[in-house]
């Protein structure tokens, strides 16, 4: 069912000063941005397969910090349903993020409260 960890995601309270440390000082190489109507852009960065996901505080609404892990899966809609049939809480059904990105998600509760999420991406063509 979970292929790997896909990411994690880190609100900050500033987008290009947490790119320039985490490729300045770090050396991790940005992949993609994600444009933010009214805010900053949503950031990713190769963090040797994993990726780092820089969110902006002001969209997300919650104080910077880990946000959630993600674990990337074929099959967003059955992985879902599994973790629902073993009584893991679902806390946002599967959405497609829109755009052109192919990518849809869900999130889910793990111990404690831990946020996680369930990752997809179909390939597009052109």
């Amino acid at each position: 069912m979970i292929n790997k960890i896909h990411k994690i995601g880190i609100v900050t309270d500033n987008i290009e000063d947490a790119v320039d440390f985490y490729t300045q000082k770090l050396g991790l190489k940005v992949t993609e941005r994600f444009s933010n109507e009214g805010d900053e852009d949503y950031v990713f960065l190769d963090a040797g397969g994993i990726i780092l996901e820089l969110m902006p505080q002001r969209t997300m609404g919650v104080a910077p910090g880990v946000h959630h892990i993600s674990f990337k899966v074929d099959n967003l809609g059955i992985a879902t349903q599994r973790l629902r049939e073993q009584g893991v809480s679902i806390t946002k059904e599967p959405i497609d993020v829109g755009g052109d990105t192919g990518i849809s998600l869900s999130f889910f509760e793990g111990p404690n409260n831990l946020n996680l999420q369930l990752y997809s991406r179909e390939e597009r063509t052109t």
